[in-house]
């Protein structure tokens, strides 16, 4: 069974400053965190290195560190076989990983949004299914939270999103399967998973207490 570790930041933010904060990150990632000017954007980033350090300590590929993330030509980020995946969406920040699997995860807090934007995103028959629910908006944040998690799984870019065939409990990219794992973790937000291979997965609550150590 895999595990997703969750932070809530706005539990404890007021306990820490930047500077504890960064102080287990190395000078690139610091560098790199420092560039942000939207300070919750910053606060994301810096937490979500911090996850993936502490993932790595824990896992069989301790000798490494988050300074040896490569990328794809796409972006997508890997580590010498352990794979990862980062989101994070209104004070909370996730990641899920393994080794040797491909994987995805997004998060998104459900909130109204001008659906007209994002109608160059889905083909004609997802916009349908959006615009003819009930309910758009939910519908629309069921597309998006799949195709944003499988997007990431298979490390293609924004601009295949229509390529992403996405249905309840699975997804399709160039004729290979992924699986979708649905999660929840707050009443306001949508979560998902791709994956590869079938895999259970449970959510696991992390502190900042606990990745600053």
């Amino acid at each position: 069974m895999k595990e997703i570790w969750i932070v809530c930041l706005s539990k404890e933010l007021k306990k820490y400053t930047d500077d504890q904060l960064l102080k287990y990150l190395p000078d690139s990632i610091v560098n790199r965190a420092l560039r942000y000017l939207d300070r919750g954007d910053f606060l994301s980033f810096v937490t979500g290195r911090l996850l993936l350090r502490k993932a790595i300590l824990a896992s069989e590929y301790s000798k490494f560190s988050i300074e040896d993330i490569t990328y794809s030509e796409n972006g997508k980020p890997s580590i010498d076989g352990f794979n990862f995946s980062i989101s994070h969406s209104n004070g909370y920040v996730v990641l899920v990983f393994g080794a040797n699997i491909q994987i995805g995860i997004d998060i998104e807090k459900r909130k109204d949004v001008d659906l007209k934007f994002f109608k160059y995103l889905f083909t004609d028959l997802e916009w349908n299914n959006i615009i003819q629910n009930k309910i758009p908006l939910d519908k629309f944040y069921w597309y998006w939270v799949r195709k944003e998690a499988l997007l990431k799984a298979v490390g293609c870019s924004l601009k295949e999103l229509k390529e992403l065939e996405v249905y309840d409990n699975y997804g399709i990219y160039k004729g290979q399967k992924y699986y979708l794992n649905p999660f929840t973790f707050d009443t306001e937000f949508n979560g998902m998973i791709a994956v590869d291979k079938e895999v259970d997965f449970t959510c696991k609550y992390i502190t900042l207490e606990a990745l600053l150590r």
